[in-house]
């Protein structure tokens, strides 16, 4: 995995979602005191872990793709509403 460019997709997915540039951080947390998932991402609020830095790197990516994804859904159903409306008011 190309973690350079992994971390840009990932910037570029936070900017066009919310609009703002926030920093990719990767964080090893340990394997001490029962802890299972010892890789962290963050971008902004949203967040990953996992066994592997591949894996917290791809699920952070992941995650926002839903959230881009969502927002997508929300975006076309708000367009189909304002065209409805827009054609009320033309007839």
């Amino acid at each position: 995995m190309d973690l350079d460019a992994s971390f840009k997709s990932i910037r570029k997915l936070q900017r066009t979602l919310f609009g703002v540039d926030a920093d990719v951080s990767l964080t090893y947390k340990g394997t001490e005191f029962g802890v299972t998932k010892c890789w962290h991402a963050r971008v902004g609020d949203c967040e990953s872990d996992h066994e592997s830095y591949d894996g917290a790197i791809t699920q952070l990516t992941d995650i926002l793709k839903k959230k881009l994804n969502d927002k997508i859904s929300s975006n076309e159903r708000e367009a189909t509403r304002l065209r409805q409306v827009l054609n009320a008011m033309e007839n």
